[in-house]
């Protein structure tokens, strides 16, 4: 599966060459549906860093409305306005998480 045009300029915008080919290639692993949208959003979010490149690639991999919603609704969301998103996250796996 190929990167459109669009990503791959953004990436040649965004990152240095010599770690355009590993965002590519980051990117091409993720081949789910709307793979175009969730791909744009994984860079919106890693603001030109590689190794955020591979983390949202995994969360992505994990459920792609996370990532969605990160880099789409978050900063607008009015219900998380003033708190701090690593504290919610705790929050709920301490709530919800593994309860083997």
């Amino acid at each position: 599966m190929s990167l459109g045009n669009r990503i791959t300029d953004r990436i040649a915008k965004e990152f240095p060459s010599s770690e355009q080919a590993a965002v590519a290639e980051l990117l091409e692993s993720y081949p789910e549906s709307g793979e175009e949208r969730v791909r744009w959003d994984i860079l919106e979010l890693s603001k030109g860093s590689l190794e955020k490149v591979r983390q949202y690639v995994q969360a992505a991999q994990t459920d792609p409305r996370d990532v969605m919603y990160w880099a789409e609704y978050y900063d607008t969301d009015p219900l998380l306005q003033g708190k701090d998103p690593k504290k919610i996250v705790e929050d709920i796996i301490e709530k919800w998480g593994d309860k083997k």
